[in-house]
């Protein structure tokens, strides 16, 4: 699975060098195209809860809002892409890039499915209404497993679901729209807890095994209290990766 992700990620930046090079050049900060992604989540959120308040007679049905918020979604995951490709390109990396680019994820995660939510709420489905619920809840504790276990000292990049395989069944499940949506929300009320649980006995087993970066793991306590002044150590590392 790694290798998976690793050969399709050296795929897609190769695709997006170009462009990210000359964005880089047109000092185009990185940080514009994390902001435009979650404007576009939000706005893919807005479309899923305004398919719920139209007939499905009219001209602006609820299928083209759905499919319109798989489309807003999709150009999330294009922003997403490129913050990244622009910030390396042009060498501009930087602490603050990776923490904001992962709380706007949770944000854009949170207001997309907030928006399913809804629509499932007002349209009477109870059974999708708490799918959806189970997928948000799952979402959030992917990455906070993740964050957790690498607080502690252990590298923890196991699982199906990260960002990029949620991005994706969410995006194909929009666009086509009907029982296709509905899969892809049940695939992935399943498979993000089946990806939390896997992390933590991932982190559980190399705690036991004493597989700590324990080196790693200091330098984060002397940043954390260096930069907390009450000292206390917060309990989220930060992002390394798409979650």
């Amino acid at each position: 699975m790694k290798s998976i992700r690793s050969g399709g990620r050296n795929f897609i930046n190769k695709i997006f060098a170009p462009a990210a090079n000359l964005l880089s050049r047109l000092k185009v900060s990185p940080n514009f195209f994390t902001i435009l992604g979650f404007v576009f989540s939000l706005a893919a959120g807005l479309s899923f809860a305004f398919a719920a308040e139209l007939p499905t007679l009219t001209v602006y049905s609820q299928i083209f809002f759905i499919r319109l918020a798989g489309i807003l979604i999709l150009l999330s995951a294009l922003c997403d892409i490129f913050d990244g490709a622009v910030a390396r390109a042009g060498g501009r990396q930087s602490r603050f890039g990776a923490y904001l680019d992962s709380v706007l994820d949770r944000y854009s995660e949170t207001a997309v499915l907030t928006g399913l939510i809804y629509f499932f709420a007002v349209s009477g489905d109870i059974i999708h209404t708490v799918v959806t619920v189970l997928v948000l809840v799952g979402s959030i504790f992917v990455p906070y497993t993740k964050a957790r276990a690498e607080g502690l000292g252990v590298e923890c990049k196991v699982g199906l679901m990260e960002r990029p395989e949620r991005l994706i069944l969410l995006i194909i499940g929009a666009i086509a729209g009907g029982y296709i949506l509905l899969g892809a929300l049940w695939l992935l009320a399943v498979l993000t807890h089946i990806t939390a649980v896997q992390r933590i006995l991932h982190t559980r087993k190399n705690i036991k095994l004493g597989l700590v970066d324990e080196a790693n793991l200091e330098l984060k306590k002397t940043t954390q209290e260096t930069s907390e002044p009450n000292g206390n150590i917060s309990p989220i590392s930060g992002k390394t990766g798409k979650q």
